[in-house]
């Protein structure tokens, strides 16, 4: 065999590595062969690839920019680039980066995919699904777009059109089962339902599916028996749905302990009152609190106001702090306790505004309803003194079953076992006792139960809170058009129902003991 026959199967070995994760290996082994093979186009691409999988952006831009250095229009490097500006929020970089690339090739489904994911990412849904619909119009056998463009239908609450394209999906792929969970999310099962009997022949077939497919059709068919009142199958199938997404994590109670007494720490030893403020011009409304609490209701009714743009998740503060303050996953309180502390906070500031500003929106106020944003209440005052905080919470059983009933897509990765699930609850509240108590009457309580059995009163205490004229349309909120990308998407575009309260109750023979701890809390 000859020496470049050899490096082709190891290539060829090393490109399924990648396609199964395993990133760090595929890195090791690129950096050796481009030893042999110096700016060969096709390994500094999968070696940037790699980086930009485990979040090393800078070092991915570095391989993808050396490709270009001599082969200009690369188009897979100029695809992978854009990607990872956007991965950066370098949102205007990404976006001239694909525009270039269409200019090269106007027909390259790979730069027209990842162009309307980053419109989609932007909230500029008509333009995300026209560039889908391109992209279909050249191959309408690609599973990723059929799949894409569905995300996107289904946020606009076009449940119709995400139906039928994830039913593509399936057509396509009868082991797409991720398609079988976006369809359980807005469909309301019945015995005689086609879509529950297609999922239970799945699952007669379940040796043939991965662990991510028998997941997906888990959590599925754990909604669907849920609708139809069996309780117990429905559990069975959440209980393995959960322990299979559990073994795919490592959930570090240290590190969780470690990052909620950082901030105790941080703010016991901090006056607010002292620290100068400079981003008070832009106001924002933080809406926040566990998962599954009612965030994305809250966010439906306050943006429902004509004065207030609703922006969703844009885990935009979470980075950003990530970013600034912390090294290796530690806290730099050197940093904090420097005299560049004020600075930072003021340039994150200016940041984070300017990456909201991407939505392009022309409202004078803009929510941010990132649920784990409690946890940096502490940095939102500073950074932010003007911004109104909505803590949204339910009754605790029912928050821990809607998280335990539910698959996330971006981790949560505490939430698949019973014992993580509840020791993070337990943190939560004790890290927001700690905000109310050195932060008091700056974090208005919205409680979902009271929100859900009298919703006017407590509607109009929120605008109240929020320093807003009152609008009926608060109060008619499932009609605002505002795009939902969390798993609320279904219930937050209905009215008020009262279904979805104490709905744990059905399900507390199987977590009697978790629930009694709850109850302590």
């Amino acid at each position: 065999m000859s020496q470049i026959e050899i490096i082709k199967k190891q290539i060829a070995k090393l490109v399924n590595q990648y396609n199964v994760g395993n990133y760090e290996h595929v890195i090791q082994q690129v950096n050796i062969l481009l030893k042999k093979l110096p700016n060969n186009s096709f390994l500094l691409n999968l070696l940037g690839s790699s980086y930009q999988k485990i979040g090393h952006y800078e070092t991915a831009k570095k391989n993808f920019l050396q490709v270009l250095v001599t082969d200009k229009e690369n188009l897979a490097a100029m695809n992978n680039l854009a990607n990872t500006y956007r991965d950066m929020l370098e949102f205007k970089k990404a976006e001239e980066q694909f525009k270039k690339i269409l200019q090269i090739n106007d027909k390259y489904i790979n730069g027209i995919t990842n162009y309307a994911n980053l419109k989609f990412q932007l909230d500029q849904h008509d333009e995300a699904i026209k560039l889908f619909k391109k992209a279909l119009d050249l191959n309408d056998k690609e599973e990723n777009i059929h799949y894409n463009i569905g995300l996107a239908y289904q946020s606009n609450g076009n449940f119709k059109e995400a139906e039928f394209h994830f039913k593509e999906m399936l057509k396509l792929n009868p082991k797409a089962t991720g398609a079988d969970r976006l369809i359980s999310r807005f469909t309301k099962y019945d015995e005689n339902s086609n879509h529950l009997k297609e999922m239970l022949q799945r699952d007669q077939s379940i040796e043939d599916l991965n662990d991510r497919a028998k997941i997906n059709l888990y959590f599925a068919l754990g909604k669907a028996y849920e609708d139809l009142k069996d309780f117990k199958k429905s559990y069975l199938f959440l209980k393995k749905a959960n322990d299979l997404t559990n073994n795919q994590f490592i959930y570090d109670k240290k590190k969780i302990d470690e990052f909620y007494n950082d901030q105790k720490k941080i703010f016991n030893n901090i006056d607010i009152n002292n620290i100068p403020q400079k981003n008070g011009s832009k106001k924002i409304i933080f809406i926040l609190g566990l998962p599954r609490s009612g965030t994305s209701l809250a966010e439906q009714i306050v943006s429902s106001h004509t004065s207030v743009y609703g922006a969703g998740e844009s885990g935009y503060l979470d980075k950003l702090i990530k970013k600034r303050f912390y090294k290796n996953d530690k806290l730099n309180f050197d940093l904090i306790e420097s005299n560049n502390f004020e600075t930072i906070l003021n340039n994150l500031g200016e940041t984070y505004i300017d990456l909201l500003n991407n939505f392009k929106f022309n409202e004078n106020i803009i929510t941010e309803k990132d649920p784990l944003n409690f946890r940096w209440i502490g940095f939102i005052n500073l950074i932010f003194p003007k911004a109104k905080i909505i803590h949204c919470f339910r009754d605790l059983k029912d928050n821990f079953f809607s998280l335990y009933k539910n698959f996330f897509p971006e981790g949560l990765e505490w939430s698949y076992n019973e014992k993580n699930l509840l020791y993070f609850i337990k943190n939560y509240k004790l890290l927001m006792n700690f905000w109310k108590t050195k932060f008091p009457n700056k974090v208005y309580d919205l409680n979902y139960e009271k929100l859900i059995n009298n919703p006017n009163s407590e509607i109009k205490k929120m605008i109240q809170f929020c320093d807003l004229d009152w609008q009926e349309d608060c109060l008619n909120f499932y009609n605002n058009k505002k795009s939902i990308k969390t798993l609320s998407v279904a219930e937050a575009r209905k009215p008020i129902y009262k279904s979805s309260l104490s709905g744990s109750k059905n399900y507390e023979i199987f977590f009697e003991e978790y629930f009694k701890e709850l109850d302590k809390i």
